[in-house]
């Protein structure tokens, strides 16, 4: 990100706070104006791999002895087995699956096959679509849904979820937030 740490800086991060005895570090990315972590601008082949941030995370294992989690990206029992056996991370985050399908990691014990797969919501608007951040707020109403006590709705309208958060947060609810 403009601005922001080069990769050698993260590594050199990760390494102080892993020697003040931190006890996990989660390796992720993305912001709302830049979203890797809704799978926009991912390669075909860490598509395929299905986590996101694994070769950054193997370098952080060089540097770190420190218990690492990857979240992003990850789709399928097996990639998440593939990469824990890879030896770069030690667990498995997990967001955008969960808020449809809260279920997954019992499924996955069950039968280490099991996949799913998570369509973009689109109003079919493609500035509405920006302009509402529907990549997060979609997945947000599937949160509140839950913290509501209903089940998550994979079928809920785009449409429906734009006019849900205009009318909680007004026009603040399209604008730029931090992670």
């Amino acid at each position: 990100m403009k601005g922001g740490f080069t990769e050698g800086e993260s590594l050199d991060v990760v390494t102080a706070i892993a020697a003040e005895g931190i006890d996990l570090i989660e390796v992720s990315g993305g912001t709302y104006e830049s979203s890797v972590m809704t799978g926009h601008g991912v390669k075909g082949s860490t598509r395929r791999r299905e986590a996101y941030f694994l070769e950054y995370a193997e370098s952080v294992r060089k540097c770190v002895n420190t218990p690492l989690v990857v979240t992003g990206g990850f789709r399928s029992g097996e990639g998440m087995l593939r990469a824990i056996k890879s030896g770069a991370i030690d667990l498995v985050g997990l967001a955008r699956p969960l808020a449809i399908f809260p279920d997954l990691p019992n499924d996955i014990l069950r039968d280490i096959t099991r996949r799913v797969e998570l369509k973009r919501p689109t109003t079919g608007i493609a500035l509405l679509d920006k302009v509402a951040m529907l990549d997060i707020t979609w997945y947000e109403e599937q949160m509140a849904r839950m913290a509501a006590g209903r089940s998550p709705d994979p079928t809920l309208g785009a449409i429906r979820v734009v006019f849900k958060a205009l009318g909680r947060s007004g026009l603040a609810a399209f604008m730029p937030r931090r992670a």
